[in-house]
Parts: C-alpha cells; sequence; structure tokens
C-alpha cells in the first residue's frame, strides 16, 4: 500500500507549522516584554539607587546644619545662664531691698535730727555769750 499524500495532510502539516511558527513568534514576543521589564526594573532600581543616594546626602547636610545650630544654641544658652549668675552675684551689692532703705534712711534721718539738736544748742549757746 502506498502512501498518498492527500490536501488534508498538506493542511495539516501546514496547520502544525503555522501553529508552531506562531507559538515561537509568541514566545519571542513574550521573551522580548519580559526583557523590556527587566530592563525597565533594572532602571528603576537605579534611579531609586540614585534618589536614595540624594536623600542620605542630604539628610547628612540637614543633620549636620542642626547639630551646628544645636551647639550654637547650648552656647547662647550657657552665656545666658552665666550672664544671669553674674547678674545675681551683682543684685546684693547692685540692688537695696525696700525694706533696708527704709531702715537706711530711717537712721540718717535720725542722724540729721541729732545734728541739728546740737546746732540748736550750739546756736543758744553763742547766743548767751554775747
Amino acid at each position: 500500500m502506498d502512501y498518498v499524500i492527500t490536501f488534508s495532510d498538506v493542511m495539516a502539516g501546514v496547520t502544525a507549522l503555522g501553529i508552531s511558527g506562531m507559538g515561537f513568534l509568541i514566545k519571542r514576543w513574550f521573551g522580548g516584554i519580559e526583557q523590556k521589564n527587566k530592563e525597565t526594573q533594572q532602571k528603576i532600581e537605579e534611579g531609586n539607587a540614585a534618589i536614595q543616594e540624594k536623600i542620605e546626602k542630604n539628610d547628612a547636610k540637614v543633620n549636620e546644619r542642626i547639630d551646628k545650630l544645636e551647639e550654637k544654641t547650648e552656647k547662647d544658652i550657657q552665656n545666658i545662664k552665666q550672664e544671669i549668675n553674674d547678674i545675681k552675684g551683682d543684685f546684693a551689692t547692685t540692688f537695696v531691698l525696700r525694706e533696708d532703705f527704709f531702715r537706711s534712711m530711717n537712721g540718717v534721718e535720725d542722724k540729721i535730727k541729732g545734728i541739728d539738736s546740737k546746732i540748736d544748742r550750739l546756736l543758744l549757746m553763742n547766743k548767751e555769750n554775747k
């Protein structure tokens, strides 16, 4: 028996080749998409790494500025504390309490009264001697 190639055999072969070719092309197309996907993912990761590096540099600069401001603020606070302590030290010698002032002025008034009475006595003695 001889085998005769019929139209349906040829069409089956062509269909098989066509489906295989389409499968190959689709597989290649998906492979290209997958490759582009990987390239895009890699570019995104590189971009993220660059952005992260910039963020870290900015953080370092900001932290450095904050540290300088903190140091300056601490120095200012220490200077203010020192000035307040100096004022407290001078307070006792520079300022007088109200009660101390009145006590002192009463003493001065008493001394002036004493001097006044002494002057009056001297004047009276001087009038009597004349």
